[in-house]
C-alpha cells in the first residue's frame, strides 16, 4: 500500500495575489510572497509603502480626461441657460464695472456652481456624471467612500488650486497629468494631497 504525499496548503502571494503552494512562497514580514515578487515587496517595505496587493483597478489619464470632458459639456448646459437668461442685465451692469471685476464675478459663480455639483456627487455617489459615464469613481485607498471634508478638499485642490489660478495652472495641470500617468496607482497631485484614488467600478 503506497502512502499518499500530504498536500501542501495553497496560499496567495501578498504582492501579486496569485495562488501558489506554500513551498513556492517566502515568508516576509508576516506575509507570503512568491519569488518573482520578492524584490518589489521588499522595496515597498523599505520605502514604507503598502506591502499588500491591491484589488483596486486604477483609472488611467485618458479615461479620467474623458470623464472631465463629459463633465465640462454637462456643465456648459446649465451655465449656458443662466447666461442666456441673465446676459442682458449682466452686460448692462458690466458697463459700470471694470472688466476684471466682471470676469472675476463670472468665474466665482462658475466655481460655486461646480462646488455644489462635484462635492455633492463625490460624497453621495463617489463620482460625477462624467465619471459615471466612464465607469470610474473616486475612493479612499481602501476603496471606501469619501467624507465631506475629502470631497471638498479634492474639489478645491483641482478646480481652484490646480486649474483656476492663471499662469500657475499652466504648470500644475501638465504636472498632475504626468504624475497620474507615471504613478503606480495613477495618482494626480490632488489625489496625493487628499489621499484618494480614481478606480474603475465593477458594474
Amino acid at each position: 500500500m503506497t502512502q499518499q504525499a500530504p498536500t501542501q496548503p495553497v496560499l496567495a502571494c501578498a504582492q501579486c495575489g496569485k495562488s501558489y503552494g506554500q513551498s513556492d512562497l517566502v515568508p516576509i514580514a508576516g506575509n507570503w510572497v512568491c519569488g518573482a515578487c520578492k524584490p518589489a515587496f521588499l522595496s515597498r517595505i523599505v520605502a514604507g509603502g503598502p506591502a499588500v496587493a491591491s484589488s483596486l483597478n486604477y483609472a488611467g489619464v485618458g479615461t479620467r480626461f474623458g470623464a472631465r470632458f463629459i463633465d465640462g459639456l454637462l456643465f456648459l448646459i446649465p451655465l449656458g441657460i443662466i447666461v442666456f437668461l441673465f446676459l442682458p442685465s449682466m452686460l448692462r451692469s458690466a458697463g459700470n464695472k471694470p472688466p476684471a471685476l466682471f470676469n472675476g464675478t463670472f468665474l466665482l459663480v462658475s466655481l460655486v456652481f461646480a462646488l455644489f455639483y462635484e462635492v455633492l456627487m463625490l460624497h453621495y455617489w463617489g463620482a460625477t456624471l462624467g465619471k459615471m459615464a466612464c465607469k470610474i469613481k473616486v475612493a479612499r485607498p481602501d476603496g471606501s467612500s469619501l467624507g465631506w471634508g475629502v470631497s471638498f478638499g479634492r474639489y478645491f485642490m483641482y478646480n481652484v488650486v490646480i486649474a483656476a489660478i492663471p499662469i500657475v495652472n499652466w504648470i500644475l495641470l501638465p504636472t498632475t497629468a504626468i504624475m497620474a500617468g507615471t504613478d503606480e496607482q495613477k495618482r494626480g497631485l490632488h489625489d496625493r494631497v487628499c489621499d484618494t484614488r480614481v478606480i474603475y467600478t465593477r458594474s
